[in-house]
């Protein structure tokens, strides 16, 4: 009896054993299968400390350098000027187009920095930020206003008479009143500035100021009078053009200045060539633009090259990205024309035009073309087309924003136009 008990309940035991079995196997095994693959996922994602600190590491030395470069510019008024300028600068607008506070605007007078346009009109000083918004409005009493700009400096003066004022974004830094007339201006991104003006002694002479207003370097002119002034990036170097009459014959000059020497450091003439507009690059070269032929030079050694437009007429230049930008045509009013874009190489790249340029822009590695009522946009490198846009049947000028988008100054208001 003992026997067959122990017997039918050992059969017992294995059915129920089997049941179990059956039963639990699949759950514990699928259990199994997905806590193995989540821990071999986490470990797949998982990123090494050594990556962190490796990345921590480089941005700090990339913040360093970028303060490093922009040292001279730190200053604890420019710090407080930029943070305004943002803080205004977040309003939102009603979009564009906006109208033009005042009347008339010269093309020279329409640019755009740090992504805001601005406006100088025969009445008012404008920055309008991305949305439309009027950052800064200031009237002024200035018969003959010119602008001069440089990483949110601005610099308004009264060309032919003595007013002036020193605007840094968002706050006026000095309105004042020059020893003499003025005939040409620059400002640096440090926020120095130089005025070229009409001497009694003399035909012109060239003040440097310091931020302060402070007179830092002063040249006479004994017999030259001047038609632009460019400063490099800290305002420790600089370039005046200036224009006197030789025998009938018209002699303009391209004259380089160590401000802290008292001599120039170089000279270089150009005969029947007026001398409109002159630029030093933060790469070292100096391009002085003419009516009738381009001179530049390596700063380093200061070897003058110029280049003839050979009878062609021009009809639009930009001194920006390092580059001298000049838009030439055989033809008076209308027909194509070419771009040369100076870089400091022999070799010029020449952009050929279906319409002859009415204003240039530059931005990144694009320039842009004011061509009739069309935006056209060029790879500056290689002079290959990347599109154009409309710009509008009354568009008088432009100012790229960046590579795809562009300010367009019209009669009586500024739009944006974007390449699509």
């Amino acid at each position: 009896m003992k026997k067959k008990e122990k017997h039918g309940n050992s059969k017992d035991g294995v059915r129920e054993f089997a049941k179990l079995k059956d039963f639990q196997d699949p759950e514990a095994t699928i259990e199994y299968d997905e806590e193995e693959e989540d821990e071999q996922r986490q470990k797949k994602v998982k990123i090494p400390k050594a990556v962190y600190r490796v990345g921590i590491i480089l941005v700090a030395v990339i913040f360093g350098l970028v303060l490093w470069l922009n040292r001279s510019n730190l200053t604890p008024d420019n710090i407080l000027g930029w943070i305004k300028l943002q803080v205004m600068g977040t309003g939102m607008g009603e979009g564009f187009p906006v109208p033009i506070a005042g009347g008339n605007v010269m093309d020279s007078n329409f640019t755009q920095n740090n992504g805001m346009a601005a406006v100088l009109s025969d009445t008012a000083f404008t920055l309008l930020n991305s949305t439309g918004r009027s950052v800064v409005s200031l009237s002024h009493g200035f018969e003959n206003p010119a602008l001069c700009s440089a990483y949110g400096n601005y610099l308004l003066y009264n060309q032919g008479n003595k007013g002036y004022l020193m605007q840094a974004g968002a706050d006026t830094i000095r309105d004042a009143q020059a020893p003499d007339d003025i005939l040409a201006g620059a400002v640096s991104r440090n926020g120095r500035y130089a005025l070229g003006m009409q001497s009694p002694q003399g035909a012109s002479y060239l003040n440097v100021y310091l931020k302060n207003g402070t007179v830092q370097y002063n040249y006479l002119f004994a017999r030259d009078y001047i038609t632009a002034v460019a400063l490099n990036y800290d305002a420790s170097y600089g370039a005046a053009c200036t224009v006197h009459s030789e025998k009938g014959e018209m002699v303009s000059k391209i004259t380089v200045f160590n401000f802290r020497e008292q001599d120039p450091i170089a000279e270089y003439e150009t005969r029947g060539n007026l001398l409109l507009g002159v630029y030093w690059s933060e790469n070292g070269n100096i391009y002085a633009v003419g009516d009738s032929s381009v001179v530049t030079a390596d700063a380093a050694s200061f070897e003058f090259r110029e280049y003839s437009y050979d009878g062609r007429q021009l009809t639009a230049y930009q001194l920006d990205a390092n580059r001298a930008f000049v838009s030439v045509s055989a033809y008076e009013h209308a027909g194509p024309g070419t771009i040369l874009v100076f870089d400091g190489k022999k070799d010029l790249v020449k952009i050929e035009e279906a319409e002859r340029a009415a204003a240039l822009s530059a931005s990144g590695g694009t320039i842009a073309a004011l061509e009739g009522t069309e935006v056209v946009f060029y790879d500056y490198s290689t002079g290959r087309e990347q599109g154009r846009t409309y710009a509008g049947t009354d568009a008088r000028s432009l100012a790229l924003v960046n590579e795809h988008m562009a300010y367009v100054l019209g009669v009586s208001e500024v739009r944006t136009v974007e390449l699509s």
